[in-house]
């Protein structure tokens, strides 16, 4: 492959992703979406941050699924879901994350 031909490739996936991120907003961006729409896309952010801790707390690259009380991402997950619940705080959230999370591979 010519550097011509990677530059090519290059600019054509650009333009694709591009496209398929501007459209929907050129098109959508001046009309009011309905009710039912709107109260749905509210729930995209959460479920996928939720799909993407879920692979990083229980998802191995050389076993797969993980699911053991030796698991420290488990663990730590533990009392971050507590004080999420408690205090509606992402601030503590992560810090008692770090904190959990460097407690356990101290003592684990």
């Amino acid at each position: 492959m010519s550097y011509t031909d990677i530059l090519i490739c290059i600019f054509g996936l650009f333009c694709s992703s591009y496209i398929s991120r501007i459209l929907p907003l050129a098109i959508l961006g001046r009309r009011p979406l309905p009710t039912f729409l709107s109260l749905w896309l509210k729930y995209v952010p959460t479920a996928v941050f939720g799909a993407l801790i879920f692979v990083s707390i229980f998802g191995d690259a050389h076993s797969g699924f993980r699911f053991s009380w030796t698991n420290v991402e488990f663990l730590a997950a533990i009392p971050v879901l507590l004080v999420a619940a408690k205090t509606r705080n992402l601030a503590y959230s992560i810090i008692v994350g770090l904190a959990a999370y460097w407690l356990l591979n101290q003592y684990m």
